[in-house]
């Protein structure tokens, strides 16, 4: 038989063999191959039927058969080392399987391997210098799974195939918007910032907004911005699932101006990958130049830290810019650099893209329309016979008196407690109510009013407290309480391109309205002077009578306060004090028999 020959065997033959992992009857060789799709072809001869290659054949058989043929040769043709297919781990199929299993979970040295696999009931244990070759040979071939499996972010940026272009979904610019928030990784003086990212996916144009963090508030503030400063409005919106983007009043306010809010599958940013990118260019490019950059990641952060250490004594990186000097870095670095490069994806700058566009965008709504169609979800409410009642407050507009007894949607402007925008259900905009008293406070100044007014009661309140105390002293009746247990016991806490225009029927709505009469702002005092409790005023006869009380006090040699005995003596000397004294006051007649009071002292 020829060598060739050696190559193709038949299934009895194979099953005669009984290699390693097969079956070892023709029936189950036979079942085997056509399950695993062995290649072969068809026998020449009696009988027919196939030959199977032995190339073929499973890892551990195609070993097995070789080194059986390896030690037929003479001794000096025989290779060096062990016969493939006689290790431990040939030999334990299930010891080889259970190190697998422990290794996908996370890096384990060979020494807690050992301990594992006895604890799993293995009783014969591969060597140390077999095991850890075993585990290094595994970890090579099947680097890609043990990745994915271990650090799946990291899979994907190394491993998962990207063929395709996300841009490829959109024809045209303004089609989409991808917007995320990431932290700065540069610490400023005014505290550490987010930075919120829109990018139009087509044309690659971006825009940056410092702010606090990612709220709704910002986010719709960072698309009225937007949607002025480009002049148009996007048709789709991409997010991902932060509670920023996902609320109610974004899916209440974008049907108003027709933009489709899109937001990734939960755990997937490669679909918005344009924008994750241009974080991550700025930071490179940019943001590790800047006096306070922290670090991308843990181990940039530790280095940078020891740095400071080294230079400075302290192991702390120093803030020397603020949010806005951060902003106006971010404006220049993509408008005087981003903008303006070729984009090796793109073969053209940004603006040269987006001024290619084939179809024109949406152009963008007014301001003061972007405005009511983007405020805040409130809720919704019963138009009644004093209009809407929202926060303790009551808001009325000329408007209400034909939406009696009508549901209306409720939205307002976080700017401006004063006013509530008022929609109808299929969100046609109705009109604003204004509640007078709160028009032209910021939520920020209406908290600042409450707490000045705590700060006046709670002043009012201690001095009631002191008084009190005065009269009833605590650590007089706990010491007194506690001698007399003692004696009953016996013990002592963020250029305008062609657009088309295109007007919603939200829009429309608003269209019609005229601008609602503003306010003069300003009116926090005399808001607070209403909301205040007017002080109760004393009578002359009780500021006559508390006066003369604390200077007899003193003349009996009471100890009396400093302050007090001031003001008793400046009222005292004052006209109110004598006129009342010569009016109401009765003093007794001279008597010659009785001697006068100064005689008496005499």
């Amino acid at each position: 038989m020829s060598a060739a020959d050696n190559l193709w065997l038949t299934a009895q033959q194979l099953a005669d063999l009984r290699l390693a992992g097969l079956p070892t009857t023709k029936r189950g060789i036979n079942l085997r191959a056509d399950t695993e799709s062995w290649p072969w072809k068809p026998r020449v001869g009696v009988g027919g039927g196939k030959l199977y290659s032995v190339l073929g054949l499973p890892a551990a058989a195609r070993d097995d058969l070789l080194a059986r043929r390896s030690e037929a040769l003479p001794a000096s043709n025989r290779p060096v080392g062990r016969p493939k297919g006689t290790s431990y781990f040939d030999r334990n199929p299930d010891a080889a399987d259970a190190v697998e299993a422990y290794l996908t979970a996370r890096p384990v040295s060979a020494r807690n391997l050992l301990k594992l696999l006895a604890a799993d009931g293995f009783a014969e244990l591969p060597t140390m210098r077999t095991l850890q070759r075993f585990v290094r040979d595994l970890e090579e071939r099947k680097k890609v799974l043990f990745t994915a499996l271990r650090d799946p972010d990291g899979y994907k940026s190394a491993y998962a195939p990207a063929l395709g272009r996300m841009d490829a979904t959109v024809s045209y610019a303004h089609e989409m918007w991808e917007i995320d928030t990431t932290k700065a990784d540069v610490m400023c003086t005014d505290g550490r910032k987010a930075v919120l990212g829109i990018i139009d996916r087509w044309s690659r144009r971006a825009r940056f907004l410092v702010v606090e963090s990612e709220s709704a508030q910002s986010v719709r503030r960072m698309l009225v911005t937007t949607i002025t400063a480009w002049g148009v409005m996007p048709a789709i919106l991409k997010t991902d699932n932060g509670s920023g983007f996902i609320n109610a009043t974004m899916e209440t306010a974008l049907p108003y101006l027709e933009i489709a809010l899109d937001p990734c599958l939960p755990g997937t940013p490669e679909d918005k990958p344009h924008v994750e990118r241009l974080f991550g260019t700025f930071m490179r490019e940019r943001a590790s130049l800047l006096d306070g950059f922290i670090g991308h990641n843990v181990a940039q952060a530790q280095k940078l830290r020891a740095a400071a250490k080294k230079k400075t004594g302290r192991a702390e990186i120093i803030a020397s810019i603020s949010s806005a000097e951060l902003q106006a870095i971010l404006d220049a670095w993509v408008d005087g650099e981003y903008h303006q490069r070729t984009h090796s994806s793109l073969k053209m700058s940004p603006m040269e893209k987006w001024q290619r566009s084939p179809t024109p965008p949406r152009a963008a709504a007014g301001e003061r329309e972007l405005k009511l169609a983007l405020s805040a979800y409130v809720g919704t409410a019963m138009i009644g016979k004093r209009g809407v009642r929202w926060k303790n407050g009551r808001y009325w507009s000329p408007c209400f008196v034909e939406w009696m007894g009508k549901p209306v949607v409720l939205r307002r402007d976080e700017d401006d407690l004063g006013e509530l925008f008022i929609f109808d259900g299929d969100g046609n905009y109705i009109d604003t109510a204004v509640n007078a008293e709160r028009s032209g406070l910021s939520e920020q100044q209406f908290a600042m009013a409450a707490q000045r007014q705590m700060a006046t009661y709670m002043s009012q309140a201690k001095a009631e407290v002191r008084a009190k105390q005065k009269q009833y002293s605590y650590e007089a009746a706990r010491d007194k309480m506690l001698r007399d247990e003692a004696e009953a016991a016996g013990k002592l806490i963020h250029l305008p391109g062609p657009a088309v225009q295109h007007v919603s029927p939200t829009i429309a709505s608003m269209a019609d309205k005229p601008a609602p009469v503003a306010v003069q702002p300003g009116r926090l005092d005399e808001v607070m002077r209403k909301t205040q409790p007017a002080p109760t005023a004393r009578t002359v006869p009780q500021k006559v009578a508390e006066a003369d009380a604390i200077l007899a006090a003193k003349a009996r040699g009471e100890g009396v306060e400093a302050e007090a005995l001031r003001r008793a003596e400046l009222y005292a000397g004052s006209s109110e004090y004598r006129a009342h004294k010569m009016t109401f006051v009765e003093f007794p007649r001279s008597n010659p028999a009785t001697p006068s009071r100064r005689q008496g002292a005499a």
